[in-house]
């Protein structure tokens, strides 16, 4: 007996059953969504029907699994591919201020290792109360929170549990007059020697420009030229933008750049001749990616552990540039414009810290 079809799809016999698989809302009404299944016969359809509620089930299951293991890094990192990058209520800098605060501050920590579903206010509390921060700091990351727990209600992977967590009680430093620079010796001892390490050539260039880390990360050989370096780009958080403030400038090379810049680019590449990759990036890793702050610093670290420095922030560098520019007597217009400063008020500090150490340099020369 030949089996029983009841359609014919480009030439071939089946048997089709249409079933309900679901409900969905249309203008205000509970409309059912209905799905085909084809079969060589009505047993065989009704047969991949069953299949179908059992992968669904098990999609379900699975889901419900990760609902219930998913860690504090796991949702933040939904949050931040998912919803906070393409969100159009958010500026571009605020969406890097938001994910630097969680990259710089939460991940890693013992609260981004925990299930979601164990975390309580108590817990958030915990955590702010053991951050040692500047006031404005805290409330960047008070401010990721918020926006990454209204998501997760949204999408029932959490309650609201915010509501009883208040940002502890600290001094505010961020307006300190205390700008830290290198030591002149250490300063002197980085920029002299050619070292074994792979971003040498990093260093001298935030000595001798104050460039920005994400300036120097975004640096493209095809931006050196005239002896000058030409500030256009920007790297950080896999994003690749305009300068801070848009402040792109000239920078002179200073004779020693230049011949740190020659023996790093003779260096780079002969290294992507030998790999196979070629890139116009100047800082590259060893397998021809782009740097992120967060690893280029853990490096930075285990280098100045080894030659018995003092470590200091990326910043430190443009700092100590500012300020020698200061004590060289530069005009303040002048070092603003090579800096890229938002205005003259960013340089006028270094330039007020200079004036007072001049000062009490004056004191104490008097003979009395």
């Amino acid at each position: 007996m030949a089996t029983k079809t009841n359609t014919t799809i480009n030439g071939h016999e089946y048997y089709r059953i249409t079933r309900t698989i679901g409900h969905k809302m249309v203008d205000g009404k509970k409309v059912a969504v209905k799905k085909q299944f084809l079969g060589s016969s009505k047993g065989d359809a009704e047969k991949k029907y069953k299949g179908f509620l059992q992968q669904q089930a098990k999609i379900k299951y699975e889901g419900e699994q990760i609902m219930d293991i998913a860690t504090f890094n796991y949702r933040a990192n939904e949050y931040i591919n998912n919803a906070l990058s393409v969100s159009a209520k958010y500026a571009d800098g605020t969406k890097d201020v938001y994910e630097s605060a969680y990259r710089n501050h939460i991940e890693n920590t013992w609260l981004d290792k925990m299930c979601v579903r164990d975390i309580k206010a108590a817990t958030i509390q915990k955590f702010y109360n053991e951050l040692s921060i500047s006031v404005s700091t805290m409330k960047r990351i008070s401010k990721f929170m918020s926006a990454m727990y209204k998501w997760m209600v949204l999408n029932e992977y959490a309650s609201d549990i915010l509501v009883g967590v208040e940002l502890p009680e600290k001094e505010d430093t961020t307006k300190s007059e205390e700008i830290i620079i290198w030591d002149d010796a250490d300063l002197h001892y980085l920029v002299s020697q050619n070292f074994d390490f792979r971003a040498d050539f990093l260093i001298k260039l935030m000595s001798y420009t104050g460039m920005r880390i994400g300036e120097c990360l975004g640096l493209k050989y095809s931006d050196i030229w005239d002896a000058t370096v030409h500030v256009t780009r920007q790297y950080n958080l896999k994003k690749i933008k305009a300068p801070k403030y848009n402040s792109k400038r000239d920078i002179p090379m200073h004779f020693n750049l230049l011949v740190a810049y020659a023996r790093h680019k003779a260096w780079h590449e002969d290294e992507m001749r030998k790999l196979g990759y070629m890139t116009d990036y100047v800082f590259t890793t060893k397998y021809g990616t782009l740097y992120e702050i967060s690893n280029l610093r853990r490096a930075f670290n285990r280098f100045y552990k080894k030659h018995n420095i003092e470590p200091q922030t990326f910043k430190t560098y443009r700092s100590t540039f500012c300020t020698n520019l200061c004590k060289a007597g530069v005009p303040l217009e002048v070092a603003s414009k090579l800096l890229g400063h938002k205005s003259l008020e960013v340089t006028a500090a270094h330039y007020a810290l200079i004036h007072k150490e001049t000062k009490r340099s004056a004191i104490d020369k008097l003979k009395l």
